[in-house]
């Protein structure tokens, strides 16, 4: 038997400050999704704090700095079956949209997190949003884990 939790019409958003430390705002970001999720499944939780460390860490690290560019946005949305997770930034001068995980195996130091983001969820990409090019990074997270051992389900 499983609990039913929450589902959210109208997804939650937090605007974070990327003036501030990179640390404070990974760690801001973390514990937002921690509250948002109280009432999930844990193992959906952890996966949504790792989806949402990586797509912050990423944006930080990867957007410019300038005028008005100093913010990221985290969005959450619960629906019946996944928890839908993104994370939106001023974008970058290059418009289109990459996606492009390292396999796990991977021995670079830095740009496995993509990776990592696909293989804890169902689904996920990336876009542009609005006429300023903002990027949307999203992953859709399952909500349902499996009690028994593989290929059994407690349905």
């Amino acid at each position: 038997m499983r609990a039913r939790a929450t589902v959210h019409a109208e997804p939650r958003r937090q605007r974070f400050c990327r003036k501030q430390r990179s640390d404070s705002l990974w760690r801001e970001s973390r514990q937002t999704i921690r509250r948002w999720l109280a009432d999930v499944d844990p193992l959906v939780r952890d996966d949504a704090l790792t989806v949402v460390s990586e797509l912050v860490t990423n944006a930080v690290r990867h957007v410019p700095p300038g005028p008005d560019r100093d913010w990221v946005m985290v969005l959450l949305g619960i629906w019946d079956g996944f928890v839908h997770l993104e994370v939106v930034d001023p974008g970058t001068a290059d418009r289109e949209p990459r996606f492009a995980p390292l396999d796990a195996g991977s021995l670079r130091e830095t740009g496995r997190g993509l990776g990592l983001v696909a293989a804890l969820s169902v689904r996920s990409g990336t876009h542009t949003a609005g006429p300023h090019g903002h990027r949307v990074v999203w992953a859709d997270l399952g909500r349902a884990v499996p009690s028994g051992p593989p290929g059994t389900s407690d349905g």
